[in-house]
């Protein structure tokens, strides 16, 4: 049987690879791969946010100021919700003829054509693609690092999950955005989010 692959994002090497680290100390026997993401004229780590860019600091914690009150990372998310817009909807379906609001799906990736085939192919190998961003906000759901991802894995349907310091959109809003789930974890719950996502074989 073949191991679990996570690639795991980030707007930096340092946060991917520290995310990875925690995601290995959960599942030890997932595949993990941690890819830089920068998207010229995106949001920045640090940008509006009230985190400092720290992904996980030490297995299954995450760096950053506190989430809800009571402390405890704040599961946004439970079972997958399908990447991407539905089968029946192309090119035919759109125009006056049928008004409306659009198929939900990501927005379209910002990156070179190299990089965003190279990422689309990272994608393809994976299980499941993880991305973490400091504060996810609207800005961030629409451009950056998050974007990138939901649009690297839908062509593969393969599921997308965020990983946060704090979240402030809705549930609609992120699922509309082609992603599968999102979760605030900045009082060190990335471990339960690596259980969520990984099988029990792989853990």
């Amino acid at each position: 049987m073949r191991p679990v692959h996570v690639l795991l994002l980030a707007e930096t090497l340092p946060d991917a690879e520290r995310l990875a680290s925690a995601w290995r100390a959960a599942a030890p026997h997932a595949d993990t791969e941690a890819r830089e993401v920068r998207v010229p004229g995106s949001p920045g780590p640090s940008d509006g946010g009230s985190g400092h860019g720290g992904a996980p600091t030490a297995p299954g914690q995450l760096a950053g100021p506190a989430g809800p009150a009571g402390g405890g990372g704040v599961l946004l998310a439970g079972a997958a919700i399908p990447v991407g817009p539905p089968a029946s909807v192309g090119p035919q379906d759109v125009g006056p003829a049928h008004p409306g609001p659009t198929a939900p799906g990501p927005a379209p990736s910002a990156l070179p054509r190299e990089e965003g085939a190279a990422l689309a192919e990272a994608a393809a190998r994976a299980d499941v693609v993880v991305a973490y961003v400091t504060r996810l906000d609207g800005d961030r759901l629409h451009r950056g690092v998050v974007v990138e991802a939901a649009a690297a894995a839908a062509p593969h349907a393969v599921p997308v999950v965020v990983v946060t310091d704090r979240s402030e959109v809705s549930r609609r809003e992120w699922s509309t955005a082609g992603l599968s789930g999102v979760h605030e974890a900045a009082e060190g719950d990335v471990a339960r989010v690596a259980r969520t996502w990984t099988p029990g074989w792989a853990r």
